[in-house]
C-alpha cells in the first residue's frame, strides 16, 4: 500500500507539471505546455516527448526553449531516465542563461530542483529552489512558479522531518496557489498540509494533529466538490485515498461506519481512474486499502482477491513495479499463513524474494545512473573550475605582461628624455647662433610684407570704388525705368478716361509696345554694363528662355524688388515669386541656391 510519503512524491511530480502562464512565451508554446498537462491527466505520458520535441524544433526563442527543455527534463526524470533528464536540464539552464526574464530562470531551477529531488539530494533541492525563488520573488505575476518552488522545498524538508520548515513552505505554497486562483493547486497544498500534520502525529501521538490532518483533507475534497472541473484528477484521487486511509488507520468510529465511508472515498478515486483522469498506479493503493478492511472483517478470501487484482494490474503494466509487487506478495503471504496454506505462503514468499532481488537490481541500475550523472556533473564542474583557473591565470599573465610593458615603457621614456635633453641643448646652441640671421631675414620679410599689404589695400580700395560705382549706376538705371514707367502709366490712364472702351483697348496695345520698347532700352543699357549677360543666361539655362524670362532676369540683375517688378509688369507679387521658381527650374538650380545671387555672380 502506498504510504503518505509516496503520495508526497506524486504531489511533487504534479507540482512540477503545473502549467505556468508565461506572458513572454509564444502562444503556441503555451498550448504545448497545456497539452502536456492534459496528457499527464489522461495517463498518456508516453506522447509527451514527441510533442515537446516538435515544439523545440519550431522555435528559436531562449525563453520558449527554457520552458520546453525543463518540461522534457522533468518527464524523463519522472520515468527514472536520469541521463536524458540531465541532458535536457542542461539545455534548459543554458537557454535560461541567455534569457533576461526571471521567470525563465526560475523555471529552469525548478526543473533542476525536481531532478535533484529524484536523486534524493535534499540539500541540492533546497539550494536550487531558493535560487529559483530569488528570480521571481519580486514578480507578482507569477504565483504558480513560486508555488512549485515552495512545494519542492516542503518536500525536501519533509525528508529531514523538519516540521518548522515544512510548515513554512507548505503554507507559502497554499498562499501562492490562492493568489494564482488555481483550485487544483489549492487542493494539492491542502493535501500537503494534511500530510504534515499526520507526520507530526506519528512522532508525538497528539490527537488534535490527526483532527487537523482530517480537516485539510476534507477541505481538499470540498474544493473538488465545488469545482469538479478545476481540480486535477490525480490530486482528487490522492485526497480520496488519503481519506480512506484515515478511516482505515485512525478513525475511532465503528468498523462498519469506517468501512462505509472509506469505500465511498475509494469509489470516487476509482471513478477518476476509470475515466482515465488519474494515474493507474493508484488502483493498487485502492485495492490495498480494501484488502486491509477485508482482513479486519475476517474475509481473507476477499482480501486475497483484492491483492491479486492489484498484482495483476501491476504485471500488465509496461513499467516495472518491483517494490509494489514485493509489498503485495508479502501481504499475500501473510493472508496465506492466516489460512494455514503453507504451500501458497511459500510461493508468495519466493516471489517476494525474487521481486526483492529485482528491486535491488533495479535500484542498482538507478544508482549507476545516479553515479554516472554525478560523475558527469562533477566532470563538468571540474571543467568549469579548470576554465575559471585558466581564465584567472590568463588574467595574471596579462597583468605580468602589462607590468613588463610598463617597465619597458618607463625605460624608453627615460632614454628618450636623456636624448631629448642633449638634443635640446644642441638645438638651443644652434638657435642662438641662427637667431641673428633669422632676425635679419624676418625684418626684410616684414618690410616686404608691409609693402605687399599696402599694394593690396590700394587695389582693394580701387575695387570697392568700382563696385560702388557700378551699384549706383544699376540703381539709377532701375529708378529711371520705374519713373519712366509711372509717367507712361499716368498718360495711359488719362487717355483711357477720355477715350472709353475702345480707347482702353488701344491703351493696352500701346502699353505692350511701350513695355517692349522699354525693355529693349533696358537691355541695351545692361549690355553696356555687362556685354555678355544675356548670352551667359542662354548658355546656363537647361531650357529655352523666353523674352519674358529675359525681362525677369534683367530686372533681378538690376536688384529690383519683387514688388517693383510686379508694378512694372502689372502682375501680382505672388505671380513674380512663382515665375522666379520656374526660372530656377529652367536654370537647374537647387532649392538652396538663391536665383538673384546666381544672376549677380554672372561675371562681365
Amino acid at each position: 500500500m502506498m504510504d503518505l510519503k509516496n503520495f508526497l512524491l506524486v504531489a511533487i511530480t504534479i507540482a512540477c507539471y503545473s502549467i505556468v502562464r508565461g506572458q513572454h512565451i509564444l502562444t503556441s508554446t503555451q498550448e504545448v505546455l497545456d497539452k502536456v498537462e492534459q496528457l499527464q491527466l489522461q495517463n498518456r505520458s508516453q506522447e509527451i516527448p514527441v510533442i515537446l520535441g516538435d515544439a523545440i524544433q519550431s522555435t528559436q526563442s531562449a525563453d520558449d526553449l527554457t520552458y520546453l527543455y525543463a518540461y522534457k527534463s522533468s518527464y524523463y526524470v519522472s520515468q527514472d531516465s536520469l541521463l536524458m533528464g540531465k541532458k535536457f536540464l542542461d539545455l534548459s539552464l543554458e537557454n535560461a542563461g541567455k534569457s533576461k526574464k526571471g521567470t525563465s530562470k526560475a523555471i529552469a531551477y525548478r526543473a533542476k530542483a525536481f531532478f535533484n529531488n529524484r536523486l534524493n539530494l535534499p540539500d541540492s533541492v533546497i539550494q536550487n529552489a531558493l535560487t529559483g525563488l530569488k528570480y521571481v520573488e519580486s514578480n507578482p505575476d507569477d504565483p504558480v512558479t513560486k508555488y512549485g518552488l515552495n512545494y519542492l522545498l516542503y518536500g525536501a524538508y519533509s525528508k529531514w522531518d523538519d516540521g518548522e520548515k515544512m510548515e513554512k513552505y507548505i503554507r507559502a505554497s497554499a498562499k501562492y496557489a490562492l493568489e494564482a486562483g488555481n483550485v487544483s493547486l489549492q487542493a494539492n497544498a491542502d493535501n500537503g498540509i494534511s500530510s504534515m500534520y499526520q507526520a507530526r502525529y506519528r512522532k508525538t501521538r497528539e490527537p488534535h494533529l490527526l483532527d487537523s490532518s482530517f480537516v485539510y483533507l476534507s477541505k481538499s475534497f470540498a474544493l473538488h466538490e465545488k469545482n469538479p472541473n478545476k481540480v486535477s484528477g490525480n490530486t482528487f484521487a490522492i485526497t480520496c485515498i488519503n481519506l480512506a486511509n484515515y478511516y482505515l488507520e485512525f478513525s475511532t468510529e465503528e468498523e462498519e461506519v469506517k468501512k462505509q465511508k472509506a469505500f465511498e472515498y475509494l469509489d470516487y478515486a476509482e471513478h477518476k481512474l476509470e475515466k482515465k483522469e488519474a494515474l493507474d498506479d493508484m488502483l493498487v493503493n485502492i485495492l490495498g486499502i480494501k484488502s486491509s478492511f477485508a482482513q479486519k472483517d475476517g474475509d481473507l478470501k476477499k482480501a486475497e482477491q483484492y491483492l491479486l487484482k492489484g498484482l495483476g494490474l501491476l504485471r500488465s503494466d509496461n513499467r516495472n513495479h518491483y517494490k509494489l509487487e514485493y509489498a503485495v506478495n508479502k501481504d499475500l503471504k501473510e493472508i496465506a499463513l492466516k489460512n494455514n496454506d503453507v504451500r501458497k505462503a511459500l510461493t508468495y514468499q519466493q516471489r517476494a524474494e525474487d521481486l526483492l532481488k529485482k528491486s535491488f537490481d533495479e535500484q542498482q541500475l538507478f544508482n549507476a545512473q545516479k553515479l554516472e550523472v554525478q560523475y558527469e556533473t562533477e566532470k563538468k564542474d571540474q571543467q568549469l573550475k579548470l576554465l575559471s583557473e585558466r581564465e584567472a591565470f590568463r588574467k595574471k599573465q596579462n597583468y605580468l605582461y602589462g607590468g613588463i610593458a610598463v617597465t619597458l615603457l618607463f625605460g624608453l621614456i627615460f632614454m628618450f628624455a636623456s636624448y631629448h635633453f642633449k638634443l635640446k641643448y644642441a638645438i638651443e646652441r644652434e638657435k642662438k647662433l641662427a637667431k641673428e640671421k633669422e632676425d635679419a631675414e624676418h625684418q626684410a620679410a616684414l618690410e616686404l610684407k608691409i609693402e605687399k599689404e599696402e599694394r593690396a589695400r590700394l587695389n582693394a580700395e580701387q575695387e570697392l570704388s568700382d563696385l560702388k560705382r557700378q551699384q549706383l549706376e544699376k540703381e539709377a538705371l532701375a529708378n529711371s525705368l520705374i519713373i519712366e514707367h509711372k509717367n507712361d502709366m499716368l498718360k495711359q490712364i488719362q487717355g483711357k478716361i477720355q477715350g472709353g472702351e475702345a480707347g482702353g483697348i488701344q491703351k493696352l496695345l500701346k502699353e505692350e509696345m511701350l513695355m517692349r520698347t522699354d525693355f529693349e532700352d533696358i537691355k541695351m543699357q545692361i549690355q553696356e554694363l555687362h556685354p555678355t549677360f544675356f548670352n551667359q543666361l542662354s548658355d546656363r539655362a537647361i531650357q529655352k528662355l523666353t523674352a519674358l524670362d529675359l525681362k525677369y532676369c534683367a530686372y533681378m540683375y538690376l536688384q529690383m524688388t519683387t514688388k517693383q517688378i510686379a508694378q512694372v509688369l502689372h502682375v501680382e507679387p505672388q505671380s513674380v515669386r512663382m515665375f522666379k521658381y520656374r526660372l530656377k527650374q529652367k536654370f537647374g538650380l537647387g532649392k538652396d541656391v538663391d536665383l538673384e545671387i546666381f544672376l549677380r555672380d554672372l561675371h562681365p
